[in-house]
Protein backbone atom coordinates (compact mmCIF):
# COMPACT_ATOMS: atom_id res chain seq x y z
CA UNK A 1 0.00 0.00 0.00
CA UNK A 2 1.35 3.33 -1.05
CA UNK A 3 0.95 6.65 1.38
CA UNK A 4 1.30 10.25 1.88
CA UNK A 5 0.27 11.12 -1.99
CA UNK A 6 -1.52 13.96 -1.05
CA UNK A 7 -0.94 16.66 1.77
CA UNK A 8 -4.88 16.71 3.08
CA UNK A 9 -5.65 16.43 6.83
CA UNK A 10 -8.44 14.03 8.13
CA UNK A 11 -10.03 17.30 9.79
CA UNK A 12 -11.55 20.28 8.80
CA UNK A 13 -9.15 23.33 8.12
CA UNK A 14 -10.24 25.49 11.10
CA UNK A 15 -8.36 23.23 13.13
CA UNK A 16 -4.62 23.64 11.14
CA UNK A 17 -1.53 25.76 12.43
CA UNK A 18 -1.61 28.84 10.38
CA UNK A 19 2.53 27.76 9.78
CA UNK A 20 0.55 25.04 7.29
CA UNK A 21 -1.89 27.13 5.30
CA UNK A 22 -1.95 25.99 1.70
CA UNK A 23 -3.85 28.98 -0.36
CA UNK A 24 -4.23 27.98 -4.23
CA UNK A 25 -6.30 29.02 -6.79
CA UNK A 26 -6.36 32.61 -8.47
CA UNK A 27 -10.14 33.97 -7.20
CA UNK A 28 -8.59 33.04 -3.77
CA UNK A 29 -5.31 34.87 -4.13
CA UNK A 30 -7.26 37.95 -5.97
CA UNK A 31 -9.03 37.99 -3.23
CA UNK A 32 -6.30 37.49 -0.19
CA UNK A 33 -4.72 40.56 -2.11
CA UNK A 34 -8.17 41.98 -1.56
CA UNK A 35 -7.92 41.45 2.14
CA UNK A 36 -4.13 42.58 1.99
CA UNK A 37 -5.02 45.78 1.01
CA UNK A 38 -8.00 46.43 3.48
CA UNK A 39 -5.41 45.68 6.33
CA UNK A 40 -3.23 47.64 5.08
CA UNK A 41 -5.65 50.79 5.54
CA UNK A 42 -6.53 49.71 8.81
CA UNK A 43 -10.19 48.85 7.38
CA UNK A 44 -12.70 46.59 8.38
CA UNK A 45 -13.33 42.95 5.91
CA UNK A 46 -16.22 40.60 6.35
CA UNK A 47 -15.46 37.10 4.38
CA UNK A 48 -18.71 35.47 3.38
CA UNK A 49 -18.96 32.59 2.60
CA UNK A 50 -20.91 28.31 3.20
CA UNK A 51 -18.79 26.42 5.14
CA UNK A 52 -15.78 24.99 3.44
CA UNK A 53 -15.33 27.42 0.67
CA UNK A 54 -12.55 29.10 2.37
CA UNK A 55 -13.40 31.93 5.02
CA UNK A 56 -10.94 29.90 7.12
CA UNK A 57 -7.80 30.02 4.41
CA UNK A 58 -7.96 33.12 3.51
CA UNK A 59 -7.71 34.58 7.67
CA UNK A 60 -4.86 31.80 8.53
CA UNK A 61 -2.67 32.99 5.67
CA UNK A 62 -3.46 36.76 6.62
CA UNK A 63 -2.23 35.60 10.44
CA UNK A 64 0.77 33.76 8.85
CA UNK A 65 1.62 36.85 6.69
CA UNK A 66 1.51 39.28 9.62
CA UNK A 67 3.01 39.26 12.94
CA UNK A 68 1.11 40.41 15.79
CA UNK A 69 -2.39 39.72 14.34
CA UNK A 70 -4.94 37.74 16.96
CA UNK A 71 -6.61 34.77 15.51
CA UNK A 72 -10.04 34.18 17.36
CA UNK A 73 -11.82 30.85 16.53
CA UNK A 74 -15.33 31.30 17.44
CA UNK A 75 -16.89 28.16 16.42
CA UNK A 76 -17.43 27.04 19.73
CA UNK A 77 -17.29 29.98 21.70
CA UNK A 78 -19.72 32.79 22.99
CA UNK A 79 -17.82 35.05 24.05
CA UNK A 80 -14.80 36.72 22.30
CA UNK A 81 -13.10 38.52 25.04
CA UNK A 82 -12.69 34.46 27.28
CA UNK A 83 -11.44 33.45 23.25
CA UNK A 84 -8.98 36.68 23.07
CA UNK A 85 -7.61 36.13 26.21
CA UNK A 86 -6.77 32.55 25.63
CA UNK A 87 -4.79 33.42 22.65
CA UNK A 88 -2.82 36.18 24.50
CA UNK A 89 0.63 35.14 25.86
CA UNK A 90 2.09 36.89 28.46
CA UNK A 91 5.44 36.02 28.43
CA UNK A 92 5.49 36.88 25.20
CA UNK A 93 3.97 40.24 26.04
CA UNK A 94 6.46 40.58 29.04
CA UNK A 95 9.58 40.19 26.72
CA UNK A 96 8.31 42.37 24.01
CA UNK A 97 7.57 45.52 26.28
CA UNK A 98 10.82 45.17 28.14
CA UNK A 99 13.08 46.81 26.58
CA UNK A 100 10.97 50.26 26.45
CA UNK A 101 10.53 49.91 30.53
CA UNK A 102 14.28 49.41 30.48
CA UNK A 103 14.79 52.49 29.16
CA UNK A 104 12.28 54.49 30.83
CA UNK A 105 13.05 53.02 34.38
CA UNK A 106 14.28 55.85 36.19
CA UNK A 107 11.33 57.79 35.58
CA UNK A 108 9.64 54.71 36.93
CA UNK A 109 11.84 54.85 40.17
CA UNK A 110 13.91 52.38 39.30
CA UNK A 111 16.94 54.47 40.38
CA UNK A 112 20.80 54.23 40.61
CA UNK A 113 20.89 52.98 44.46
CA UNK A 114 18.61 50.42 43.69
CA UNK A 115 20.90 49.13 40.67
CA UNK A 116 23.78 49.01 42.97
CA UNK A 117 22.07 47.56 45.57
CA UNK A 118 21.06 44.38 43.35
CA UNK A 119 17.65 45.01 43.33
CA UNK A 120 17.03 42.68 39.82
CA UNK A 121 15.29 44.87 37.54
CA UNK A 122 12.70 42.65 36.49
CA UNK A 123 11.80 41.48 40.19
CA UNK A 124 11.38 45.34 41.01
CA UNK A 125 8.85 45.54 37.79
CA UNK A 126 6.98 42.87 38.64
CA UNK A 127 7.05 44.37 41.98
CA UNK A 128 5.11 47.30 40.89
CA UNK A 129 2.81 45.98 39.13
CA UNK A 130 -0.95 47.89 39.94
CA UNK A 131 1.06 51.02 41.04
CA UNK A 132 1.30 52.55 37.87
CA UNK A 133 -1.17 54.53 35.45
CA UNK A 134 1.64 53.35 32.39
CA UNK A 135 0.52 51.65 29.30
CA UNK A 136 3.85 50.02 28.95
CA UNK A 137 3.47 48.35 32.65
CA UNK A 138 -0.18 47.32 31.93
CA UNK A 139 1.24 45.50 28.99
CA UNK A 140 4.39 43.55 30.82
CA UNK A 141 1.74 43.22 33.64
CA UNK A 142 -1.33 42.17 31.39
CA UNK A 143 -2.74 44.67 34.12
CA UNK A 144 -6.21 44.39 32.60
CA UNK A 145 -9.65 42.97 33.34
CA UNK A 146 -10.18 39.60 31.36
CA UNK A 147 -12.97 39.88 29.80
CA UNK A 148 -14.35 42.61 26.33
CA UNK A 149 -13.72 45.79 27.91
CA UNK A 150 -10.28 44.83 29.41
CA UNK A 151 -9.66 43.43 25.69
CA UNK A 152 -10.56 46.86 23.80
CA UNK A 153 -8.22 48.91 26.43
CA UNK A 154 -5.36 46.13 25.76
CA UNK A 155 -5.67 46.53 22.27
CA UNK A 156 -5.61 50.25 22.44
CA UNK A 157 -2.39 50.35 24.60
CA UNK A 158 -0.48 48.11 22.17
CA UNK A 159 -1.59 49.49 18.82
CA UNK A 160 0.75 51.93 19.15
CA UNK A 161 3.61 50.04 20.12
CA UNK A 162 3.38 46.63 17.23
CA UNK A 163 1.22 46.17 13.63
CA UNK A 164 -2.19 44.44 15.37
CA UNK A 165 -5.19 43.43 13.87
CA UNK A 166 -7.75 41.04 15.06
CA UNK A 167 -9.02 38.01 12.95
CA UNK A 168 -12.56 36.60 14.11
CA UNK A 169 -13.24 33.31 12.61
CA UNK A 170 -16.88 31.66 12.70
CA UNK A 171 -19.19 34.55 13.69
CA UNK A 172 -22.45 33.43 14.76
CA UNK A 173 -25.20 35.50 15.36
CA UNK A 174 -24.14 35.66 19.38
CA UNK A 175 -21.21 37.69 18.32
CA UNK A 176 -22.89 40.87 16.16
CA UNK A 177 -23.21 42.99 19.08
CA UNK A 178 -19.75 42.77 20.82
CA UNK A 179 -18.42 42.95 17.13
CA UNK A 180 -21.05 46.05 16.57
CA UNK A 181 -19.29 47.47 19.68
CA UNK A 182 -15.20 46.30 18.51
CA UNK A 183 -16.00 48.34 15.02
CA UNK A 184 -17.02 51.18 16.93
CA UNK A 185 -14.45 51.21 19.64
CA UNK A 186 -12.07 53.84 17.42
CA UNK A 187 -9.18 51.40 17.77
CA UNK A 188 -8.53 52.23 14.34
CA UNK A 189 -6.80 48.84 13.51
CA UNK A 190 -7.66 46.06 10.75
CA UNK A 191 -10.42 43.48 11.61
CA UNK A 192 -11.27 40.57 9.50
CA UNK A 193 -14.40 38.40 10.01
CA UNK A 194 -15.55 35.24 8.79
CA UNK A 195 -18.98 34.91 8.32
CA UNK A 196 -21.03 31.86 7.23
CA UNK A 197 -23.50 32.45 4.70
CA UNK A 198 -26.68 31.93 6.83
CA UNK A 199 -25.36 34.48 9.78
CA UNK A 200 -24.59 37.20 7.26
CA UNK A 201 -28.17 37.00 6.13
CA UNK A 202 -30.09 37.15 9.03
CA UNK A 203 -28.19 40.16 10.73
CA UNK A 204 -30.76 42.51 10.91
CA UNK A 205 -29.13 45.50 12.35
CA UNK A 206 -28.74 48.44 9.67
CA UNK A 207 -25.83 49.74 11.24
CA UNK A 208 -23.90 46.38 11.24
CA UNK A 209 -24.78 45.55 7.91
CA UNK A 210 -24.00 48.87 6.53
CA UNK A 211 -20.14 48.19 7.66
CA UNK A 212 -19.80 44.94 6.51
CA UNK A 213 -21.04 45.61 3.50
CA UNK A 214 -18.29 47.91 2.86
CA UNK A 215 -15.90 45.70 2.00
CA UNK A 216 -17.85 42.39 1.77
CA UNK A 217 -15.65 39.14 0.39
CA UNK A 218 -18.26 36.73 -0.79
CA UNK A 219 -16.71 33.12 -2.05
CA UNK A 220 -20.14 31.69 -2.07
CA UNK A 221 -19.93 31.61 -6.24
CA UNK A 222 -16.05 31.74 -6.16
CA UNK A 223 -14.66 28.64 -7.17
CA UNK A 224 -13.52 28.29 -10.90
CA UNK A 225 -11.80 25.66 -13.37
CA UNK A 226 -8.65 27.69 -12.85
CA UNK A 227 -8.93 27.50 -9.15
CA UNK A 228 -10.06 23.33 -8.95
CA UNK A 229 -7.15 23.17 -10.91
CA UNK A 230 -4.59 24.57 -9.05
CA UNK A 231 -6.45 23.41 -5.77
CA UNK A 232 -5.81 19.91 -6.63
CA UNK A 233 -2.27 20.58 -7.72
CA UNK A 234 -1.41 22.39 -4.68
CA UNK A 235 -2.52 19.81 -2.42
CA UNK A 236 -1.93 16.45 -4.35
CA UNK A 237 0.44 17.30 -7.17
CA UNK A 238 1.10 13.31 -7.67
CA UNK A 239 -1.59 12.86 -9.11
CA UNK A 240 -3.23 15.88 -9.79
CA UNK A 241 -2.93 15.03 -13.91
CA UNK A 242 -4.95 12.33 -13.41
CA UNK A 243 -7.73 13.20 -10.77
CA UNK A 244 -8.76 16.63 -11.78
CA UNK A 245 -11.20 16.01 -14.88
CA UNK A 246 -12.72 13.47 -12.79
CA UNK A 247 -13.22 16.43 -9.97
CA UNK A 248 -13.88 18.77 -12.59
CA UNK A 249 -16.90 16.46 -14.05
CA UNK A 250 -18.55 15.66 -10.71
CA UNK A 251 -18.12 19.92 -9.72
CA UNK A 252 -20.00 20.86 -13.20
CA UNK A 253 -22.76 17.98 -11.62
CA UNK A 254 -22.62 20.03 -8.35
CA UNK A 255 -21.84 16.87 -6.59
CA UNK A 256 -18.81 18.87 -5.43
CA UNK A 257 -19.17 22.87 -4.33
CA UNK A 258 -16.84 23.86 -1.75
CA UNK A 259 -13.11 23.85 -1.35
CA UNK A 260 -13.54 21.39 1.70
CA UNK A 261 -15.60 18.74 -0.16
CA UNK A 262 -13.45 18.61 -3.14
CA UNK A 263 -9.88 18.01 -0.72
CA UNK A 264 -11.86 15.37 0.96
CA UNK A 265 -13.32 13.98 -2.10
CA UNK A 266 -9.60 13.84 -3.85
CA UNK A 267 -7.77 12.18 -0.45
CA UNK A 268 -10.73 9.52 -0.56
CA UNK A 269 -10.58 8.60 -4.53
CA UNK A 270 -6.22 8.57 -3.59
CA UNK A 271 -6.57 6.74 -0.28
CA UNK A 272 -8.98 4.13 -1.91
CA UNK A 273 -6.30 3.68 -5.08
CA UNK A 274 -3.49 3.26 -2.52
CA UNK A 275 -4.91 0.62 -0.89
CA UNK A 276 -4.28 -1.38 -3.66
CA UNK A 277 -1.12 0.03 -5.10
CA UNK A 278 2.64 -0.75 -4.35
CA UNK A 279 4.28 2.49 -6.40
CA UNK A 280 2.62 6.30 -7.51
CA UNK A 281 1.59 4.69 -11.32
CA UNK A 282 0.06 1.97 -10.14
CA UNK A 283 -2.37 4.78 -8.31
CA UNK A 284 -2.75 6.86 -11.18
CA UNK A 285 -3.86 4.20 -13.30
CA UNK A 286 -6.35 3.40 -10.72
CA UNK A 287 -7.79 6.67 -10.48
CA UNK A 288 -7.78 7.04 -14.23
CA UNK A 289 -9.78 3.97 -14.82
CA UNK A 290 -12.86 4.93 -12.86
CA UNK A 291 -13.70 7.89 -15.05
CA UNK A 292 -12.21 6.49 -18.53
CA UNK A 293 -14.20 4.47 -20.72
CA UNK A 294 -12.29 1.26 -21.89
CA UNK A 295 -14.49 -0.33 -24.35
CA UNK A 296 -16.67 2.66 -25.98
CA UNK A 297 -18.63 0.54 -28.61
CA UNK A 298 -20.01 -2.29 -26.25
CA UNK A 299 -20.75 0.41 -23.30
CA UNK A 300 -22.06 2.98 -25.90
CA UNK A 301 -24.67 -0.35 -26.91
CA UNK A 302 -24.84 -1.10 -22.76
CA UNK A 303 -25.87 2.43 -22.09
CA UNK A 304 -28.98 2.57 -24.88
CA UNK A 305 -30.04 -1.03 -23.04
CA UNK A 306 -30.29 1.12 -19.79
CA UNK A 307 -31.52 4.19 -21.27
CA UNK A 308 -34.17 2.03 -22.76
CA UNK A 309 -35.59 0.23 -19.38
CA UNK A 310 -35.30 3.36 -17.70
CA UNK A 311 -37.72 4.96 -20.23
CA UNK A 312 -40.01 2.08 -19.99
CA UNK A 313 -40.32 2.58 -16.52
CA UNK A 314 -41.00 6.52 -16.30
CA UNK A 315 -43.16 5.81 -19.85
CA UNK A 316 -46.27 6.98 -18.05
CA UNK A 317 -44.20 10.42 -16.19
CA UNK A 318 -42.84 11.67 -19.72
CA UNK A 319 -46.54 10.61 -21.81
CA UNK A 320 -44.44 7.71 -23.62
CA UNK A 321 -46.81 5.00 -24.70
CA UNK A 322 -44.22 2.60 -26.77
CA UNK A 323 -40.52 1.91 -26.08
CA UNK A 324 -38.79 -0.35 -28.26
CA UNK A 325 -37.18 -2.95 -26.52
CA UNK A 326 -34.23 -3.48 -28.14
CA UNK A 327 -32.08 -1.60 -31.34
CA UNK A 328 -33.93 -0.68 -34.36
CA UNK A 329 -32.61 -0.47 -37.51
CA UNK A 330 -34.27 2.33 -39.56
CA UNK A 331 -34.14 3.65 -43.50
CA UNK A 332 -33.32 6.17 -45.25
CA UNK A 333 -32.22 7.07 -49.33
CA UNK A 334 -32.07 3.08 -49.53
CA UNK A 335 -29.93 2.71 -46.81
CA UNK A 336 -30.26 1.66 -43.10
CA UNK A 337 -28.87 2.37 -39.94
CA UNK A 338 -29.21 0.90 -36.54
CA UNK A 339 -30.64 3.42 -33.09
CA UNK A 340 -30.45 2.53 -30.00
CA UNK A 341 -33.25 3.70 -28.96
CA UNK A 342 -36.67 4.24 -30.46
CA UNK A 343 -39.74 5.63 -28.62
CA UNK A 344 -43.27 6.34 -29.55
CA UNK A 345 -44.55 10.19 -27.91
CA UNK A 346 -47.94 11.76 -29.13
CA UNK A 347 -48.03 9.68 -32.08
CA UNK A 348 -44.24 10.79 -33.13
CA UNK A 349 -41.34 8.69 -33.28
CA UNK A 350 -38.13 9.89 -31.34
CA UNK A 351 -35.08 7.81 -32.73
CA UNK A 352 -31.82 8.33 -30.48
CA UNK A 353 -28.14 7.14 -30.44
CA UNK A 354 -25.32 6.82 -27.95
CA UNK A 355 -21.67 7.66 -29.14
CA UNK A 356 -19.07 7.65 -26.97
CA UNK A 357 -15.29 8.58 -27.04
CA UNK A 358 -12.05 8.05 -25.79
CA UNK A 359 -9.79 10.65 -27.54
CA UNK A 360 -10.06 11.71 -31.36
CA UNK A 361 -13.73 11.82 -33.26
CA UNK A 362 -14.24 9.32 -36.10
CA UNK A 363 -16.96 9.95 -38.89
CA UNK A 364 -19.60 8.58 -38.56
CA UNK A 365 -21.83 7.74 -41.96
CA UNK A 366 -24.51 6.29 -39.04
CA UNK A 367 -25.21 9.62 -37.78
CA UNK A 368 -24.97 11.64 -40.90
CA UNK A 369 -28.31 8.89 -41.77
CA UNK A 370 -29.73 9.21 -38.88
CA UNK A 371 -31.15 12.84 -40.07
CA UNK A 372 -32.16 11.75 -42.85
CA UNK A 373 -34.67 9.52 -41.11
CA UNK A 374 -38.44 10.65 -41.19
CA UNK A 375 -40.20 7.69 -40.85
CA UNK A 376 -40.21 4.51 -38.79
CA UNK A 377 -42.30 1.25 -38.19
CA UNK A 378 -43.01 0.25 -34.43
CA UNK A 379 -45.07 -1.68 -33.45
CA UNK A 380 -46.56 -2.80 -37.16
CA UNK A 381 -47.55 0.56 -37.78
CA UNK A 382 -45.40 3.80 -39.10
CA UNK A 383 -44.62 6.83 -37.56
CA UNK A 384 -43.46 10.21 -38.54
CA UNK A 385 -40.25 10.85 -36.91
CA UNK A 386 -40.49 14.02 -34.22
CA UNK A 387 -37.31 14.21 -33.13
CA UNK A 388 -33.58 12.48 -33.50
CA UNK A 389 -30.79 12.64 -30.83
CA UNK A 390 -27.43 11.73 -29.96
CA UNK A 391 -26.23 11.04 -26.50
CA UNK A 392 -22.36 11.59 -26.07
CA UNK A 393 -19.70 12.44 -24.21
CA UNK A 394 -17.56 14.49 -26.32
CA UNK A 395 -18.38 18.49 -26.77
CA UNK A 396 -16.50 18.55 -30.19
CA UNK A 397 -19.00 16.02 -31.91
CA UNK A 398 -20.45 17.96 -34.65
CA UNK A 399 -23.89 16.95 -36.00
CA UNK A 400 -26.60 17.27 -38.67
CA UNK A 401 -28.88 20.70 -37.33
CA UNK A 402 -32.14 18.22 -37.54
CA UNK A 403 -30.26 16.19 -35.28
CA UNK A 404 -30.05 17.32 -30.79
CA UNK A 405 -26.72 16.48 -29.33
CA UNK A 406 -27.25 15.84 -25.66
CA UNK A 407 -23.44 15.79 -23.64
CA UNK A 408 -23.01 13.78 -20.97
CA UNK A 409 -20.03 13.83 -18.84
CA UNK A 410 -17.67 10.86 -18.68
CA UNK A 411 -17.84 10.63 -15.10
CA UNK A 412 -21.71 10.30 -15.07
CA UNK A 413 -21.60 8.02 -18.04
CA UNK A 414 -19.69 5.10 -15.99
CA UNK A 415 -21.90 5.81 -12.77
CA UNK A 416 -24.73 4.91 -14.66
CA UNK A 417 -22.96 1.75 -16.73
CA UNK A 418 -22.27 0.90 -12.41
CA UNK A 419 -26.13 0.79 -11.59
CA UNK A 420 -26.54 4.32 -10.62
CA UNK A 421 -30.33 4.48 -11.14
CA UNK A 422 -30.86 7.82 -10.23
CA UNK A 423 -28.72 9.30 -12.49
CA UNK A 424 -29.93 6.98 -15.83
CA UNK A 425 -33.38 8.12 -14.53
CA UNK A 426 -32.33 11.77 -14.81
CA UNK A 427 -30.71 11.25 -18.27
CA UNK A 428 -33.77 10.17 -19.31
CA UNK A 429 -35.52 12.87 -18.68
CA UNK A 430 -33.18 15.28 -19.67
CA UNK A 431 -33.95 13.91 -23.45
CA UNK A 432 -36.98 15.65 -22.99
CA UNK A 433 -35.73 19.08 -21.77
CA UNK A 434 -33.45 19.27 -24.55
CA UNK A 435 -36.57 19.66 -26.91
CA UNK A 436 -38.55 21.24 -23.95
CA UNK A 437 -41.14 19.08 -23.52
CA UNK A 438 -43.18 18.01 -20.54
CA UNK A 439 -46.05 16.14 -19.97
CA UNK A 440 -48.10 16.41 -23.61
CA UNK A 441 -47.17 19.38 -25.65
CA UNK A 442 -46.97 19.30 -29.17
CA UNK A 443 -43.91 19.42 -31.02
CA UNK A 444 -43.47 19.92 -34.71
CA UNK A 445 -41.69 17.26 -37.00
CA UNK A 446 -38.11 18.10 -37.81
CA UNK A 447 -37.37 17.46 -41.64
Amino acid sequence: MIKDICNIPNVTVTTWSSRNVVLAGPSYKKYLQKTLDLVKQNQVASIIGQPGMGKTTILRKLEQENAGFIYLDMANMKDIGQEFWSKIDREKAKMDVFPIIKANAKRLGYSFFKKIRGVPLQAWISAQCGKFDDKYMRIYCLDYQQDFEGMIHFLSDIKELWSVGILIDEVREIHIPAIHRLINAGLEIPLVMAIPTDVYSKISDLAIRRRLDESRISLDNALTPEDLKEIVDAYCHGVSEEIYPLVLSMWRGRELNTVSSVLQFVKREVEKAGKECEDLNCVKMKIKSSFTLNDVESQARELEKVLRETLQSISKELGITYVHPRSKRVEAKDRTTLVGIALVRNELAYLGVVRLFNGELNVDKDLELLGEVNEVDLERKKFQVGQRFVITNSDSLNLDKRIKKIVVPTMEIIRILEGDGEMSEELAKAIFKEFNLSGTEEVEVQT
